[in-house]
């Protein structure tokens, strides 16, 4: 059974510091979407992680640029993030970015 976890980190050095170490990316990459409002550095922060080898990162990192994009109503990166999603071969991956792609759709729709 998965347990939930509510991360929600608010300084950008703690994050910065997890990430820089290698130490609970996902749970800084979620923590950091929740917690930290500054669009700009979430969108570099996962856009540097969307190749990663680690499946559950890349995947955190994909589904957190759909998270940033439901949050702020926009990307300030679009292009760049096509471009980082263009350049993954995992099937299983090409899959979560169909779903985020559907999701930026939604979101990103001038009101």
């Amino acid at each position: 059974m998965m347990e939930y976890k509510n991360y929600n980190y608010a300084n950008k050095s703690d994050v910065t510091k997890m990430l820089a170490n290698n130490q609970n990316v996902i749970e800084a990459i979620i923590g950091a979407i929740n917690g930290i409002d500054d669009q700009k550095w979430l969108e570099e922060m996962c856009i540097r992680y969307i190749s990663n080898d680690d499946f559950g990162i890349a995947r955190t990192a994909i589904y957190g640029i759909g998270d940033i994009a439901r949050i702020y109503r926009k990307l300030l990166y679009k292009e760049e993030v096509q471009k980082q999603f263009s350049k993954v071969t995992d099937e299983k991956l090409k899959f979560v970015i169909k779903e985020v792609n559907n999701d930026l759709e939604i979101f990103l729709k001038r009101i």
